[in-house]
């Protein structure tokens, strides 16, 4: 996940300022400058035409001139490739007037929401808290600024002091507690995103990240419950839907799980979407589904070193062990600290050592080494997967053995009721296997362990 817990920062918290910044034009200014003090009211076009009038006319004081600026830059920010004006009408601002902490705060923010040069927004917004050092909101800009760069210690320091300047700023709760998950402090985040949102219950992006954290924590009920009132309050991101497939996955509820994915990928075709779906598809046992998921993944990403890793656990399933290794491989060339993926080449390079790397043949039921039946003529999809694993062959064929053996040493009745016993079992499988946390594995040890009691 965009990790799902990135803090995000809404631009009307910096429109309060820019507003009460250009207060001192509402007696003088003529009628058409007043866009520009109540611009939250008009759009952004009309706001940049009356700032203009203002800022044109040289015979305007310093100061007028300098929040007019302000409140332009506000408004160019909010258009269509309009940051770039803004930036320099923030730039222009300063120029006039470089004591204006709202105006280094406005451009360190600018400048960090563009993705930018990191270093110097938090440059500007440390000139800001140098000029304003009681200024909540350039504390909690620059914590944000930090968690970009992943500097958490100084993210959590700049948070601590926006909350101990104004205990109510719900942003900053949120925030803090999103950096907090970060930092796998999970219960820390969890309080503070619960506080965030007393303040404020209204807010999407909180109820997602405290419901990150309830995953981590293990609370997966509460996790869907919180991703669930993201979607209700903001139905159009696509994230929200994505968080909350990724718990019922977690519940091993595969299909509620895909249906969620479904619906964040008509929202955003994203290659992180296609290969959580594709996970679920795997565990579901539909491998078709899962590899078109990865590959379109890996269509729109190349780089994508987890879909890589996973795709090569797929291909293990289907024993196409050259395929797997290749994606190993690749996996730990895009990401060297990738343990799974560095476990996975060390065991597919030893299986290809002993086996090959030629793409498996369909066992036959004599050839020692398969299931008990024969996958050439498999036709259900539980006998698909059986074959495509060689672990769940092995444990079909011993299944089928320990069965044999058990009736051999039964008198007639009790034979019988084995029998009966184990029909029921296959039947159980066949019906069972699709539904969500079923575990084919576990199931087939648990009765391979019954049958040897039997024959003990």
């Amino acid at each position: 996940m965009r990790t799902r817990c990135s803090a995000q920062i809404s631009k009307a918290s910096l429109r309060n300022f820019l507003l009460g910044a250009a207060l001192s034009l509402v007696l003088a200014a003529p009628a058409s400058a007043a866009d520009c003090v109540t611009g939250s009211k008009a759009a952004p076009a009309e706001i940049i035409s009356a700032c203009t009038a203002i800022i044109d006319q040289a015979s305007n004081p310093g100061s007028d001139r300098v929040a007019a600026l302000l409140v332009r830059a506000d408004a160019n920010a909010r258009t269509s490739g309009g940051l770039t004006q803004a930036l320099r009408d923030i730039d222009r601002a300063i120029a006039l007037d470089g004591k204006n902490a709202r105006a280094w705060r406005l451009r360190g923010d600018l400048l960090r929401e563009a993705g930018g040069d990191l270093n110097r927004a938090t440059s500007d917004l440390s000139k800001a808290i140098e000029l304003d050092p009681q200024d909540a909101e350039a504390y909690e800009l620059r914590g944000v600024a930090y968690t970009n760069q992943r500097r958490l210690d100084r993210a959590l320091a700049d948070y601590d002091k926006a909350i101990k300047l104004k205990p109510d700023y719900a942003q900053a709760w949120s925030d803090r507690g999103a950096t907090y998950y970060l930092n796998g402090d999970n219960d820390k985040a969890v309080a503070d995103l619960s506080e965030a949102l007393r303040l404020d219950p209204n807010r999407a992006r909180s109820y997602t990240n405290r419901g990150a954290a309830y995953k981590k924590l293990g609370q997966l009920d509460k996790s869907v419950a919180d991703d669930s009132e993201a979607i209700r309050l903001d139905p159009k991101v696509p994230e929200y839907y994505d968080n909350r497939g990724l718990a019922y996955a977690a519940m091993k509820d595969y299909d509620k799980a895909i249906i969620d994915y479904n619906q964040a990928l008509q929202l955003a075709p994203r290659p992180n979407f296609f290969t959580n779906r594709g996970d679920s598809y795997q565990f579901r046992g539909e491998f078709g589904a899962a590899l078109s998921d990865y590959n379109d993944a890996l269509k729109l990403d190349p780089n994508f070193a987890k879909t890589y890793n996973n795709r090569a656990v797929l291909y293990t399933k289907m024993g196409e062990r050259k395929k797997a290794l290749a994606d190993y491989e690749t996996a730990l060339r895009l990401d060297p600290g990738n343990t799974n993926a560095a476990d996975g080449r060390r065991t597919m390079m030893a299986e290809i050592a002993k086996f090959g790397a030629g793409p498996p043949q369909p066992l036959a039921a004599n050839s020692g080494n398969g299931p008990s039946f024969d996958c050439a003529d498999a036709k259900r999809e539980v006998e698909k997967v059986i074959c495509a694993d060689p672990q769940l062959g092995m444990l079909d064929r011993q299944l089928a053995e320990a069965y044999e053996r058990a009736l051999k040493s039964m008198n007639r009745r009790s034979a019988a009721d084995l029998r009966k016993s184990q029909h029921d079992f296959l039947a159980t499988r066949d019906a069972s296997f699709r539904r969500p946390g079923y575990d084919l594995k576990k199931v087939m040890q648990d009765r391979l362990q019954r049958l040897n009691a039997i024959e003990g």
